[in-house]
């Protein structure tokens, strides 16, 4: 039997604000299903996740156990990225208007709470699939001089990006799954209402539309409450 064991970085405090920002489809997905999605790696838009700064490559190309391994250290990054789904969530509840617009992508989107013990809870479900890691991004620039750490070709690697996401300031869930597994999207269960602490509607929307938010969470008995962002009073005030 599978450990049931969630491991988190040492310097993530379990009350510690995260959110994710989403549209309004995946919103309703979310608190219809009680379902997290949890996207293969592979898929990412970012070519750099999860593959090895460039020294830390060069050198493991030198010493790679040829007897050990007999693929390529690109061959070898590609399998990890292919068996390993994330989740990724933002620190603190403050507006982050680049992940209102690439994340939200509209106007017409919500951001959801929880906390990081929250998400440890949860994952715990989750454990039955693979390894569950809760890391706090580290920026790095992958051709330059790099900060203290262990770069190896394991799930650890999922928890570094490139600096020119700096702007995330993201915690992620990494969910490795065993070798020789096929590429696939991950859907894994939460209990919304115990998982999420609020739900924050974004600042460019109308009041109808945080009057429908309302609505839908009203419908699936959703007990998290349903904001206004904070940008909004400001918004408005800009406008008269």
């Amino acid at each position: 039997m599978h450990k049931r064991e969630v491991l988190k970085d040492p310097d993530l405090e379990d009350e510690l604000t995260i959110s994710r920002y989403l549209d309004l489809s995946k919103f309703v997905d979310l608190i219809r299903t009680n379902e997290l999605h949890l996207e293969p790696a592979v898929n990412f838009d970012d070519c750099l996740e999860g593959t090895l700064p460039e020294t830390i490559r060069e050198g493991m190309r030198v010493h790679l156990d040829k007897e050990k391994y007999d693929k390529s250290i690109e061959e070898l990054e590609l399998e990890r990225k292919v068996r390993t789904n994330l989740s990724c969530w933002t620190i603190g509840p403050e507006d982050n208007m680049a992940l209102w617009k690439i994340y939200g992508a509209s106007s017409q989107s919500v951001a959801v709470s929880t906390t990081v013990k929250r998400l440890i809870t949860a994952a715990f479900n989750w454990c039955s699939e693979g390894t569950v890691l809760i890391k706090k991004v580290i920026y790095i620039n992958h051709a330059g001089e790099l900060p203290d750490g262990v770069y190896s070709l394991d799930q650890h690697i999922f928890g570094f990006k490139h600096m020119a996401y700096s702007y995330e300031r993201e915690v992620r869930v990494v969910l490795s799954r065993p070798p020789g597994v096929i590429k696939k999207p991950l859907r894994l269960p939460v209990v919304f209402n115990d998982f999420a602490t609020k739900i924050i509607v974004s600042p460019e929307s109308g009041d109808w539309f945080y009057n429908l938010v309302s609505d839908i969470a009203c419908k699936y008995g959703i007990t998290a409450p349903v904001q206004k962002s904070e940008l909004v009073f400001l918004i408005n005030k800009a406008k008269r």
